[in-house]
């Protein structure tokens, strides 16, 4: 009986050791540059989304970074693998949300994964989104003033 004992025990330390080790072999780490900032006014706030979260507050992964006139760059960690959307924009006046005119069109520079085409509203999931896997990964967003 103790021969068997022996390999069973050693698949559950191994097992043990396995899952101790945290999410990390299932996610990655996501760099995000956000490029044509007009000015070094407040702070530039990413969100990155699933399809469900897209255009709310209340995205899986987010960052706020000091602005600069031109580029920043910032990476979310330990970003679970799936498909998202990044959004960004500069709050100027750090009121922490989007400025908007009467028509809903956003006051504030922003843009998109994908640098998609803006028309009459913005754009959908599926023109913004990316897959991350387990390995690293880089995304530009371009920010437009409206």
């Amino acid at each position: 009986m103790a021969p068997r004992l022996v390999p069973g025990c050693l698949r559950l330390m191994v097992l043990g050791v396995f899952l101790s080790c945290g999410t990390s072999a299932w996610s990655a780490a996501l760099t995000i540059t956000v490029a044509n900032l007009p000015s070094e006014k407040g702070h530039v706030r990413i969100g990155v989304c699933t399809r469900s979260q897209f255009l709310s507050e209340r995205c899986s992964y987010h960052a706020i970074v000091s602005a600069k006139a031109g580029t920043i760059t910032t990476t979310i960690q330990d970003v679970a693998p799936g498909t998202y959307a990044v959004a960004a924009y500069q709050d100027e006046t750090d009121l922490g949300r989007m400025r908007r005119n009467l028509f809903g069109i956003p006051l504030n520079p922003s843009g998109f994964s994908r640098d998609p085409k803006i028309g009459y509203g913005p754009p959908s999931f599926d023109a913004c989104a990316f897959r991350i896997g387990a390995q690293d990964a880089a995304i530009t967003v371009t920010v437009r003033t409206h």
